[in-house]
């Protein structure tokens, strides 16, 4: 089968169709990682990947920028259509441009003497003038929370979640249209964590495709859009979080904890029916939460 990308004008950021991964193929224990994935990324969202450990879900996105390439199946990435592995992947620096990578600890790939030079080194090998790419260097090293005095500080002499922004920012001066990340607050305090759910949140608010996975429950409900659960080799569910969180069957077959909001709406709801309401307006984060719960009290005691 030939390895190919042909312009589409797919309406859609990602789309996969009968993706089947399989590792060894050609031994005597081959290794089938995902079955028959099928589904289809509209842009403009956020995208939670969740499932147990070893459910494929590094695996996955691995394939949405070409770092693996599997045979089965076809893949749609913007208007890039990658059908098989077999041969060199075509196009291949428009669709590392499209697609974005955020490794678990992007912090491990920066290599340059100073931020700057590494910013600048994705935006440069694809193509992007020097000139230009410093321009965007400054740009995104401000989106990210950081001044112009770093841009000449030797990276090596950062925080972790300095060098953390670094390295996003390097993926961001890339300018794609979609933005994958692995565990993007592993290894950080509270935070850095909240630090960097709003720095995902506001690449949304630019139009940024997002697709995210985490073990973090309460990122997926206060931010998803999205749900996608992998276990078993495959797609066992996908909808919005309140419909993931509330299928009880479902997540008790996995080893997914619940998001703190959903544990205390249950909880709560178990003592009194009043506040089965908060399954119906659906906080995401404890803030709302509160304010709810309140709401429904304030409304009790008033009868």
């Amino acid at each position: 089968m030939k390895t190919q990308i042909v312009n589409i004008k797919s309406p859609y950021a990602i789309t996969t169709s009968g993706l089947k991964i399989v590792f060894d193929e050609k031994t005597k224990h081959p290794l089938t990682v995902l079955n028959d994935f099928t589904y289809k990324f509209e842009k403009g969202k956020i995208y939670f990947i969740i499932g147990n450990s070893g459910s494929g879900k590094t695996t996955l996105i691995s394939h949405f920028n070409g770092l693996l390439k599997s045979k089965y199946g076809d893949i749609t990435v913007g208007d890039l259509n990658i059908f098989g592995a077999k041969k060199r992947i075509r196009h291949f620096k428009l669709l590392r441009k499209t697609c974005g990578m955020v490794f678990q600890f992007p912090e491990y790939q920066l290599f340059k003497d100073t931020v700057e030079k590494d910013i600048i080194f994705g935006p440069v090998n694809l193509g992007e003038k020097k000139d230009v790419a410093k321009t965007k260097a400054l740009k995104y090293l401000k989106m990210v929370g950081l001044d112009e005095s770093f841009l000449q500080r030797s990276p090596f002499d950062l925080s972790g979640g300095q060098k953390r922004r670094v390295a996003i920012a390097g993926i961001l001066a890339i300018e794609p249209e979609i933005i994958v990340f692995d565990e993007p607050t592993a290894g950080l305090d509270p935070a850095g964590e909240k630090e960097m759910m709003q720095i995902i949140t506001n690449l949304n608010k630019e139009g940024k495709t997002i697709v995210i996975i985490t073990h973090v429950m309460d990122q997926v409900l206060a931010l998803g859009d999205e749900v996608i659960v992998l276990d078993n080799k495959s797609m066992v569910a996908n909808g919005a979080p309140y419909e993931i969180f509330t299928n009880y069957e479902l997540i008790s077959q996995t080893t997914l904890d619940l998001p703190r909001v959903i544990k205390v709406i249950s909880a709560l709801a178990a003592k009194d029916k009043r506040f089965l309401k908060l399954y119906d307006s659906k906080p995401r984060n404890v803030e709302e939460l509160s304010s709810q719960i309140i709401a429904i009290t304030k409304g009790k005691h008033g009868q």
